[in-house]
């Protein structure tokens, strides 16, 4: 039978009235002011590597400027206050262990308020052991929380991506509890609970104007209310995608995004990941969606060529451009409400450490992550124990194998700093949200 004919056979059946569906949310249009009383975590994955060698410019190190000379012989950025148009941005260690250090990308000033206001921690030091260089299986071991050495070949669980599991600890209570926005799910979100992706609000329609999309859902959606859950494993996996697709189908059919404003006079990029991000804003502000995760895919950071410096026109800079505008709007948008919300920021690895005979970078070992967020106790984390504040440092002997930035910092420290001082889990649940990591809290969180 072809689609379209079923769903024509769905709209006519007449089997239950408009309006019945057990999971009716009010119509949205402008912004509400209800709010948040639920903790939020938005995942951004710049994917294709990002080079955190030019996104946290270590310019105190001596060793960054042979390695990367400055512009125009090379990519390296000049340092704060060296007359340079396109200098770093000083950043001031508010943990009181680098300063003089590190500075943000030039493109990157919509993010030094934030930084400023100690509402951000950046981690310029994030990776695993045994690292791999393949942009999928990197991705793959970051977003799954496993080992690369546990993944595969043993009990560990690989297939439920990180933020499955903590939606299979705490229970699925809203049919938009967990969103993807991309091309395809996110792996973070892959596993025993079934999670909904999409590029914008308004493409997931199925095709159907507003009235034929509801009478679909009322028809269909209530049919898989009324059924109990069947006992073979498949049947309920069909089982429960269905449910959570007609449920998703009716939480979106109640936002409005034509009509929505933003507060605080944010502004968002002109582009998908800017509209992402504009949309993510209006669910969390809905009174009754329970929006609790959302991940957001943006591409384009594999710069094994042109990468360019500082100046504007180069092309990381565009990407940290439209990177730092949208998370600044987002966060003007939300305003207060970022008492509850954590943004988390990844890459699957950083660059080479040397740039290449192309004037770019290519697959590295340790990665910039940022984390923001108004209880973010903000300043530089490379496990400040160490008495240097742990930075490994890139002079030939101190890089990992000779080419690469070295890890300092395990990425699932920082998921299980969310998990504990933000989700609210139990550091005893980690053997099933983080299995087979042993968690060193980074207390990024307050």
């Amino acid at each position: 039978m072809k689609r379209r004919n079923f769903i024509k056979g769905m709209l006519g059946t007449g089997l239950v009235t408009a309006g019945s569906c057990a999971f009716r949310v009010p119509l949205i249009g402008a912004a509400q002011a209800t709010p948040l009383n639920s903790p939020v975590v938005v995942v951004i994955f710049q994917r294709g590597g990002c080079d955190g060698l030019n996104t946290v410019v270590p310019y105190g190190d001596p060793d960054y400027y042979a390695l990367r000379p400055q512009a125009p012989a090379g990519i390296g950025i000049p340092a704060p206050g060296q007359g340079a148009d396109f200098s770093a941005l000083a950043l001031t260690d508010h943990l009181g262990l680098n300063n003089d250090l590190f500075g943000l990308h030039p493109s990157m000033a919509p993010l030094m308020p934030i930084y400023n206001a100690q509402n951000m921690a950046v981690l310029p030091t994030v990776h695993y052991p045994s690292p791999s260089h393949s942009h999928f299986s990197s991705q793959r071991y970051i977003e799954s929380g496993v080992s690369r050495e546990d993944f595969p070949g043993s009990d560990i669980d690989y297939q439920n991506g990180w933020l499955n599991r903590h939606l299979q600890a705490a229970g699925a209570n809203t049919p938009l509890q967990a969103i993807g926005y991309g091309s395809k799910l996110a792996q973070a979100l892959r596993g025993n609970v079934p999670v909904q992706s999409f590029s914008s609000i308004n493409a997931f329609n199925l095709g159907l104007s507003g009235t034929d999309r509801q009478a679909l859902i009322d028809n269909v959606g209530a049919i898989y209310d009324a059924l109990p859950s069947p006992q073979d494993s498949y049947r309920e996996l069909v089982h429960q995608s269905g449910q959570t697709l007609f449920g998703n189908l009716d939480a979106i059919s109640a936002i409005d995004t034509n009509s929505y404003s933003v507060e605080h006079g944010a502004l968002y990029p002109n582009s998908t990941f800017g509209r992402s991000l504009k949309e993510t804003a209006q669910m969390i502000k809905h009174p009754s969606i329970g929006l609790e995760i959302v991940t957001i895919d943006v591409g384009g950071y594999d710069t094994h060529s042109d990468q360019g410096a500082g100046e504007p026109t180069g092309r990381l800079s565009k990407k940290l451009q439209e990177f730092s505008e949208g998370i600044a709007a987002l966060t003007t948008d939300l305003g207060e409400r970022m008492d509850d919300v954590i943004i988390l920021t990844m890459s699957e690895f950083g660059r080479t450490a040397k740039a290449n005979a192309s004037e770019g970078t290519d697959h590295g070992n340790a990665a910039s992550w940022f984390v923001i967020g108004n209880k973010i106790q903000g300043g530089i984390y490379m496990r400040d124990q160490d008495p240097d504040g742990g930075w490994p440092g890139l002079a030939e002997t101190n890089l990992y194998r000779d080419r690469y930035l070295a890890s300092t910092v395990d990425y699932r420290d920082i998921f299980g700093d969310i998990l504990n001082q933000h989700l609210g889990h139990e550091i005893s649940e980690f053997g099933t949200l983080l299995p087979g990591h042993s968690y060193t809290p980074l207390n990024l969180i307050s």
